[in-house]
C-alpha cells in the first residue's frame, strides 16, 4: 500500500516528513546522530512525452559528499497528475553508465515505513533514512517502480543528465542489471540524495545556473561538470549540488529549448532550487547570459541577480556571485549592445558589494588576446565550455570562500 503525501499546488519543496518537518529543507539530526546534507540534486522540469507506466528506472548518481546513511527525495513538481511507485530501492552502482549493482548493496526504501508512496501534483516525497553507506564519489544507483501517473500529460524529469539511464519492465527495484533493457538520457521524479554526514562534512553549496552549470558537452557518464571538479578540490568536505536548467535564464520562463523539458526562470525556482536544498550553507549564482541572449537590459539582470541573492542572504546562505563567460564569434554570437550588458553586469558582480565573494568564470575562460571570446582550448563550441575549459572555471574558484 502506498502512503500519500502531498503540498499545496505548484509547490516544489518538500513533503512533510517523519514528525511533520520539512524534510528536504531539514539539515538536522538524523538517525545515527549526524546531519542531513545533500550529496546530489537536479532542478525539476516539466516534460513532455515519455511514459514509463508499470516500469522501473535505474537512475545513476554521483554524490560529492560520502555518509553512513542516505535518504531519497522523489518531486512531482510539474506533473499533470499524482505518481505512485510501487517500490523505491538504492544500491551502489558499480560505475557510471553501467546498470550493474555492487553485490550485497541493494536496499529497499520506505516512506514512513512503508514500500510505496503516491506524491501528490505539485509535491514531493523524502524517504525514511536508508542504512547504506556511500563513500564521496561513489556512484549509486536508484529505483523507482512507477505503478500510476507515469503516462500523463506532463511528468517530472531533468533533461541532459550526461550520462545514461536504464528502464525495464515490471518491478525490478533492487533486481539484476540484465533486467533493464532500454536507456533514457534523463532523470525522472528523482531530485536529490541526502547523506547523514560526519563531523568533517560542513554543508552543502548549490550552484544555481544554465546550461554551462548543467554540464553541456562534458563527457558522457564521466560527471566531469564544473561542479564535479570543485566536488573534488573540496575532498568531500562539502556536497555540491547542481542546480543547472539548459537555455535557463534568471528573468524569464523558458518553453522553446532543450528537447521537451521547460527552464522556469531563476527568479521562481530558487526558493525550491537553493533555499530548500538540504545543507545549504553556500549560493554559486552563476546564471544570465541567456537573458544576455535576448536582449535583456543590464539593470533588469543585476535586479533579478540581487533579488535572488538578497533572498538567499536573508536565509543564512552566503552568496558567491559568478562572471557572465564570454559568447563572441565572428557572426551568430554576442553583438556589441549584448557584449557592453555582459561588461555592465560583470563590473557589478566583482564590484557593487553584493556577493560575499566572486568566482570570475568570465577570466577563467576569456581568450587574452580576444577578451569577448572563449579561449579556443576551451571551446565546446563558442557559448560552452568543454571539460578543460569546465575545468579552468572550477579551479578558478578560490576555496578560502568555504568555510
Amino acid at each position: 500500500m502506498a502512503v500519500a503525501l502531498s503540498l499545496l499546488p505548484n509547490s516544489a519543496a518538500a513533503a512533510a516528513g517523519p514528525g511533520g518537518m520539512s524534510a528536504a529543507a531539514d539539515s538536522g539530526a538524523g538517525k545515527g546522530g549526524g546531519r542531513w546534507v545533500g550529496a546530489w540534486a537536479s532542478s525539476p522540469q516539466r516534460e513532455v512525452g515519455p511514459t514509463f507506466a508499470r516500469q522501473t528506472l535505474r537512475m545513476i548518481v554521483h554524490p560529492t559528499v560520502g555518509g553512513e546513511t542516505v535518504r531519497i527525495r522523489l518531486s512531482n513538481a510539474f506533473g499533470a497528475a499524482d505518481v505512485t511507485f510501487g517500490a523505491v530501492g538504492v544500491a551502489r552502482a558499480v560505475a557510471s553508465g553501467s546498470a550493474e549493482l555492487v553485490a550485497g548493496t541493494a536496499r529497499r526504501v520506505t516512506f514512513r515505513g512503508r514500500a510505496g508512496v503516491t506524491v501528490k501534483m505539485g509535491a514531493a516525497a523524502v524517504s525514511d533514512p536508508v542504512d547504506l553507506s556511500v563513500a564521496y564519489g561513489q556512484d549509486l544507483a536508484v529505483d523507482v517502480y512507477v505503478t500510476a501517473g507515469a503516462d500523463a500529460a506532463a511528468i517530472t524529469g531533468h533533461d541532459a543528465a550526461q550520462g545514461t539511464q536504464f528502464v525495464g519492465a515490471g518491478n525490478l527495484a533492487g533486481g539484476a542489471g540484465a533486467g533493464f533493457t532500454s536507456y533514457v538520457n534523463s532523470w525522472f521524479w528523482l531530485a536529490g540524495v541526502d547523506v547523514e554526514a560526519g563531523r568533517g562534512v560542513r554543508g552543502s553549496i548549490v550552484a544555481l545556473g544554465d546550461s554551462i552549470t548543467d554540464g553541456a558537452y562534458t563527457t558522457w557518464n564521466g560527471n566531469d561538470r564544473w561542479t564535479d571538479v570543485l566536488a573534488g578540490r573540496l575532498g568531500g568536505r562539502f556536497g555540491v549540488l547542481n542546480q543547472g536548467i539548459g537555455g535557463n535564464q534568471v528573468l524569464t520562463d523558458r518553453t522553446d529549448c532543450c528537447g521537451a523539458g521547460t527552464s522556469v526562470s531563476g527568479l521562481k525556482r530558487e526558493k525550491a532550487d537553493v533555499r530548500r536544498q538540504t545543507g545549504v550553507r553556500y549560493l554559486i549564482l552563476a546564471d544570465g547570459i541567456n537573458d544576455i541572449g535576448y536582449n535583456a537590459a543590464a539593470e533588469d539582470l543585476i535586479a533579478g541577480l540581487r533579488t535572488i541573492a538578497q533572498r538567499a542572504h536573508r536565509a543564512g546562505i552566503r552568496v558567491i556571485g559568478a562572471t557572465i563567460t564570454p559568447y563572441g564569434c565572428a557572426a551568430g554570437c554576442f553583438g556589441p549592445a549584448q557584449e557592453a550588458t555582459r561588461q555592465a553586469v560583470n563590473a557589478w558582480v566583482r564590484t557593487a558589494g553584493e556577493f560575499d565573494g566572486v568566482a570570475d568564470f568570465d577570466a577563467a575562460l576569456r581568450d587574452p588576446a580576444n577578451p569577448s571570446q572563449v579561449l579556443p582550448a576551451y571551446q565546446a563550441d563558442h557559448l560552452h565550455p568543454n571539460v578543460a575549459g569546465q575545468r579552468a572555471m572550477a579551479e578558478s574558484i578560490d576555496l578560502r570562500l568555504f568555510r
